[in-house]
């Protein structure tokens, strides 16, 4: 078992190790399940759709529902990950105590948003907690981006975090201004997923990809 240099841990290396894999897992489960169900639904439209239209759909529904829901379960063992980051990760943050509420702060709201995400599959399109859930789900990804980002500020990967939050507040309030040559969700839905994939694989703060930070 590797032992993390700084701390000479033999738990914390391996716990990230998993926790990076399972970030991976959840993202690949939930977005390649949106994918697979775009391919499996020939009907399904881009600019007509919901994404969840393809959740109440013959062909498509087990695999869109599915993998939402099976992504959001496995996300919550990366959320664990990030709940165990020692504070001293937040690089914006003042003093100890700050960072650990930040730390902790973070894993709890991106938990919630995994289980949002799940539910937008338990509860199909056609059920009254499905508009709560995907709501939830977008609402609770940029709040997670929004703690990240000010917590690690000070960092160009935190600044690009931050910078994520009024992009996606930008994406809803133009589509709902009606300034988006769309009628359906599909388009604005996928920002928010891809920014939250982006956060996890490289700009987070436990990145499925790590690399080397200048600053």
């Amino acid at each position: 078992m590797s032992l993390d240099r700084r701390s000479g841990s033999p738990t914390r290396l391996s716990t990230a190790r998993i926790a990076r894999i399972l970030g991976a897992l959840a993202t690949l489960v939930a977005l390649g399940g949106i994918a697979l169900a775009t391919v499996l639904d020939p009907t399904f439209s881009w600019t007509g759709d919901a994404l969840s239209d393809l959740g109440v759909r013959d062909r498509s529904a087990p695999v869109f529902n599915g993998g939402l829901i099976l992504g959001g379960a496995i996300g919550l063992g990366y959320a664990a990950g990030l709940w165990g980051l020692p504070p001293a990760s937040e690089a914006g943050a003042t003093g100890r105590e700050s960072g650990s509420i930040i730390t902790r702060l973070r894993a709890v709201v991106f938990a919630a948003s995994m289980l949002a995400m799940a539910g937008v599959g338990l509860f199909d399109l056609t059920h009254p907690l499905h508009f709560p859930a995907a709501v939830g789900f977008y609402l609770l990804v940029t709040v997670t981006l929004a703690i990240d980002g000010v917590g690690r500020r000070r960092t160009t990967d935190g600044r690009v975090t931050l910078a994520f939050v009024p992009v996606h507040v930008l994406v809803w309030a133009t589509f709902i201004a009606g300034l988006w040559p769309v009628t359906g969700l599909a388009l604005p839905e996928l920002p928010g997923a891809l920014m939250l994939a982006a956060w996890v694989w490289v700009l987070g703060p436990l990145p499925v990809v790590p690399r080397s930070r200048p600053d």
